[in-house]
């Protein structure tokens, strides 16, 4: 029997390096990188359950900087 995933990820591995690559060509010195909306709202979506999976074991810890 196989153990069941903390989280599924949203983010295909494609969307994933499409959005490094975007990076990667970006200036450092720009302050907005143009992404596909789809990539951009299924990172989000993996970051917000990757956090409250973390927080489910008592492992995580947010600093609320502004």
């Amino acid at each position: 029997m196989s153990a069941r995933p903390l989280i599924e990820l949203y983010t295909t591995m494609e969307e994933f390096e499409h959005l490094h690559e975007r990076h990667d060509r970006t200036r450092s010195t720009s302050k907005t990188v143009a992404v596909a909306r789809d990539a951009l709202i299924h990172i989000l979506m993996d970051h917000a359950h990757m956090v409250e999976a973390l927080r489910h074991v008592g492992q995580v810890k947010i600093n609320d900087a502004g």
